[in-house]
C-alpha cells in the first residue's frame, strides 16, 4: 500500500508526482511512463506517523528495488523537491478558506473546506467541509462542524470530534474517544471502535448500533 508521500522518478531524475494521489500507478498513467526499468517508484515520510508535521523528519524511500542507474545525486536532489513539496501542503495558520489542495493542518482553524484533501489534521479546526472534501486522518483534539455534499472522513482518533453530518457525509471508522454529535440526511459511519460515540441520528444517516471494543 502506498504511503503519503508517493511521486515518480525517472532515469534522467524528473520527479513525477500528484498531491491528490498516493497510488504511484495513478501517477505512472496519468504521465503516460512506461514502466520499463527507467522509472523507479518511491515514498517520502517520516518514520513515525506523528512526525508527518516535521519535513524535517522524512525520509526517501524507494518502493522498487534499487535501479542501477540510480545515483546519491538522483537521491539528494528527489529529498530537495519532495521536501518542498511538504513545506507547502503543511498550514499552521487560520484560513479562510482551503479550495481546490493538498494539505496537513497543525494547530490551525480553516472556516472553509472545499473541493480538497486534508491528508492530516492535529488539534485542528474546520467549521465547513463542501463538496468531495476528505480529511485522511483527525488527531488529538481536532474537529470539524459540519460535513456537507460527498465530504468524508477516513479515520477520526483521539478526541477528534464531528459536529454535524449533511446529506452524504461519510466517516469511515471512529477510534479512542472520538465523537460525531448529529448525523442527517444519507450521512453514514461504517465503523466504530473504543469509546467512540454518536449521539443523535436522523433521517436515512446510518451508524453501527455500539463501538466494538478494542
Amino acid at each position: 500500500m502506498c504511503k503519503f508521500y508517493s511521486a515518480v522518478i525517472s532515469k534522467n531524475g524528473e520527479l513525477y508526482h500528484n498531491q491528490f494521489t498516493t497510488s504511484h500507478e495513478d501517477i505512472v498513467s496519468a504521465y503516460n511512463l512506461r514502466d520499463n526499468g527507467m522509472i523507479c517508484r518511491v515514498e517520502f515520510y517520516p518514520d513515525d506517523d506523528k512526525d508527518i508535521f516535521s519535513p524535517s523528519k522524512y525520509k526517501l524511500h524507494l518502493d522498487d528495488k534499487k535501479p542501477l542507474w540510480w545515483t546519491e545525486e538522483i537521491s539528494e536532489k528527489t529529498e530537495r523537491s519532495l521536501l518542498t513539496v511538504i513545506k507547502r501542503m503543511i498550514i499552521t495558520e487560520d484560513q479562510d478558506l482551503v479550495l481546490g489542495k493538498c494539505v496537513l493542518l497543525n494547530g490551525c482553524k480553516v472556516s472553509n473546506i472545499k473541493n480538497s484533501i486534508v491528508y492530516y489534521m492535529e488539534n485542528s479546526h474546520v467549521n465547513v467541509m463542501l463538496g468531495n472534501s476528505q480529511v485522511n486522518e483527525m488527531w488529538g483534539n481536532s474537529q470539524v462542524n459540519e460535513m456537507w455534499g460527498n465530504s468524508q472522513v477516513n479515520v477520526m482518533l483521539e478526541n477528534s470530534h464531528v459536529n454535524v453530518m449533511l446529506e452524504n457525509s461519510h466517516v469511515n471508522v471512529m477510534r479512542g474517544n472520538s465523537q460525531v454529535n448529529e448525523m442527517w440526511g444519507n450521512s453514514q459511519v461504517n465503523e466504530m471502535r473504543g469509546n467512540s460515540q454518536v449521539n443523535e441520528m436522523w433521517g436515512n444517516s446510518k451508524a453501527p448500533r455500539k463501538p466494538i471494543k478494542s
